[in-house]
């Protein structure tokens, strides 16, 4: 699943909703991205604060994630949802809580709001500038991922052990499930997609 469309404070507009996916199991992303008229970033910052806040009250919510602008001439923010099932995401959008921020946010953007959603594996081989690009096969994502995980789990465990001491081992295993999560995410998918890029892309 992996669809862009124009995001409205009205949920019943949404196709995610009028279409539900069969598999239904997460997780799912939804990628927002938004441009923010000039004068008003800091305005925006709290709006930001504001509806991460709000997000993180839900069942189901497993983290938001603020990608800012990198040039000042295209002020774009990119925001991501993460939640764990297609009922849990979808009790979010259609909240009177997210309506209220959506509407809240109009006078602060300019041009055209996108939203993108993912599910599973979809997220991590995303292409940043392209995210109407459809993903790659699902044996490709796997193959890349399996890749990428090997060296992490032969390396993060052993190390982290040795440094958490006498923690209980579900303490442990708390703490290097979610290095190996936030390792993956942000520094070693990006890295194995773009490495791969001509392959799992072409």
């Amino acid at each position: 699943m992996n669809s862009t469309q124009k995001i409205s404070a009205d949920a019943s507009q949404d196709p995610l909703i009028a279409n539900p996916p069969e598999n239904r199991e997460g997780p799912f992303t939804t990628v927002v991205r938004r441009t923010v008229r000039k004068g008003r970033e800091e305005a925006f910052e709290d709006w930001l604060k504001g509806i991460m806040n709000d997000a993180l009250r839900f069942q189901g919510h497993l983290g938001t994630g603020i990608i800012r602008p990198s040039k000042k001439s295209r002020p774009e923010y990119i925001i991501v949802f993460r939640f764990d099932t297609y009922e849990n995401l979808m009790s979010w959008e259609t909240s009177d809580v997210r309506r209220s921020w959506v509407e809240r946010v109009q006078p602060l953007i300019t041009g055209e709001t996108k939203v993108q959603r993912h599910t599973g594996l979809e997220y991590w081989f995303t292409v940043p500038d392209h995210p109407e690009s459809a993903p790659p096969p699902r044996i490709k994502m796997a193959f890349v991922t399996w890749l990428a995980l090997f060296p992490l789990v032969m390396l993060i465990p052993p190390l982290l052990e040795n440094l958490l001491g006498t923690m209980p081992g579900w303490g442990q295993i708390m703490i290097i499930a979610a290095v190996m999560v936030l390792l993956m995410t942000y520094v070693v998918m990006p890295q194995m997609t773009r490495l791969f890029s001509r392959w799992l892309y072409r």
